[in-house]
């Protein structure tokens, strides 16, 4: 009799361990979740076209002639460094010395209108960056 209460006791006792496992697996995020890049808190803006997670020129003091284009690239980093693909929004601060087309973008063309210096801000989700003295001659 002792070896049959035994017998009906171990499964119960298996069932409970294997249920209490069960459950602490599906509370813990899985592995993928610790690759994944968090919330955007920075964005990085380079002179060219520079694939994400690569790094390049920075377009602070950008000389461009009149009717001259260049290349701006946008890229956004989580608090970590890792890189994260944005589609910013560009916005000249004088549109009347420089265009930048698209307005919505991560790469970018910028034209030389008329002589002076601007800068552009690049603003994605909350977080902005500034490009820093656009020199236009």
């Amino acid at each position: 009799m002792k070896y049959g209460t035994l017998i009906l006791a171990l499964p119960l006792f298996l069932l409970s361990f294997s249920a209490c496992s069960e459950n602490l697996r599906k509370t813990a995020p899985p592995i993928e979740d610790a690759l994944h890049a968090g919330p955007l808190a920075t964005i990085l803006v380079y002179a060219g076209n520079v694939a994400v997670g690569q790094t390049g020129p920075s377009p602070d003091g950008l000389k461009l002639a009149i009717g001259g284009t260049a290349v701006l690239s946008a890229q956004g980093r989580d608090v970590n460094n890792r890189p994260i693909k944005i589609t910013p929004v560009w916005t000249a601060s004088k549109p009347e010395l420089i265009s930048v087309t698209p307005s919505v973008g991560d790469i970018v063309a910028v034209k030389g209108l008329r002589e002076g210096t601007a800068e552009i801000v690049a603003e994605y989700k909350g977080v902005k960056t500034t490009v820093n003295y656009i020199f236009i001659k």
